[in-house]
């Protein structure tokens, strides 16, 4: 294993570069990210990431030889003091580890069109909550979506508080940054647009979603813009008995995910 150095002020060069990361310009342009807690950076070894560095506390030694000390071949590690934990972290109660890992480069570059015929594909159009997107995130996980596509006034994919909320999903999940055009060459590709609609005349159990599909969630307040409204394929309503108003986005999207799995399932073993 690679020799742990020891970093005990604030105001260390690396630290200070480090910090920047929790700003969405700075992550950008260095290409990286901060992973804080064990069980976090251990699925994103696991998911076999780019971790360039790794800070942790010398009380949590025994957690660092457990959970991350086996996948350590050629990363930087540092035993940090509290203080420097305390400045990287985000959370009142810091678990003592964080990570920088490398955002992907496919988070850059065109989606690699598959030819499959039950692909599926969720666009985000301004969706700004950071714990929705995180659950988001582990549904179309769970339910074998191919990746996430980022519309314009979408919240930062790689924020503390969406990969917190994703519980490590987002380490399986391929994100696509270039929004516009990633879904124009889907929808060329011959890829169905689907959005959540009030004016949609059947509900989603009516509709079929088992083909190359893309399902489009909007913003919380306002919804799917119009723009993307208007190269809808196909309008789905949520059934709502109730007579509550709408529903939360990350709810709203899992109940579509898991009604294409179930669907798939059926014409499976139909």
């Amino acid at each position: 294993m690679t020799n742990i150095q020891h970093i005990e002020s604030r105001n260390n060069g690396k630290i200070r570069a480090f910090k920047k990361l929790k700003e969405k310009k700075h992550r950008t342009k260095e290409g990286l990210y901060l992973v804080e807690g064990f069980r976090l950076l251990e699925e994103a070894f696991k998911a076999g990431k780019t971790v360039h560095a790794v800070l942790y506390t010398e009380e949590k030694e025994e957690d660092f030889s457990r959970y991350i000390r086996p996948y350590i071949e050629r990363e930087e590690v540092y035993l940090a003091s509290q203080d420097v934990i305390m400045e990287l972290s985000s959370t009142v109660h810091p678990q003592g580890i964080i990570g920088i890992v490398s955002i992907d480069e496919s988070s850059f570059t065109d989606i690699p069109i598959s030819y499959e015929d039950t692909s599926l594909f969720i666009y985000l159009d301004g969706l700004q909550d950071p714990g929705n997107f995180g659950t988001i995130i582990r549904s179309a996980h769970a339910s074998g979506a191919k990746g996430i596509i980022l519309g314009r006034n979408t919240v930062d994919a790689f924020s503390e508080k969406v990969i917190r909320s994703s519980m490590g999903s987002i380490f399986h999940m391929p994100i696509y940054q270039n929004g516009e055009e990633m879904l124009s060459r889907l929808l060329a590709k011959g890829y169905q647009l689907a959005v959540t609609s009030l004016l949609a005349k059947k509900n989603l159990y009516h509709e079929d979603l088992t083909g190359n599909l893309i399902v489009a969630i909007g913003n919380e307040g306002s919804g799917i813009t119009e723009e993307i409204a208007q190269k809808a394929d196909t309008l789905l309503k949520i059934p709502m008995p109730g007579g509550a108003e709408s529903l939360n986005a990350a709810v709203a999207a899992s109940i579509v995910l898991f009604e294409r799995v179930r669907q798939l399932e059926w014409t499976q073993f139909s």
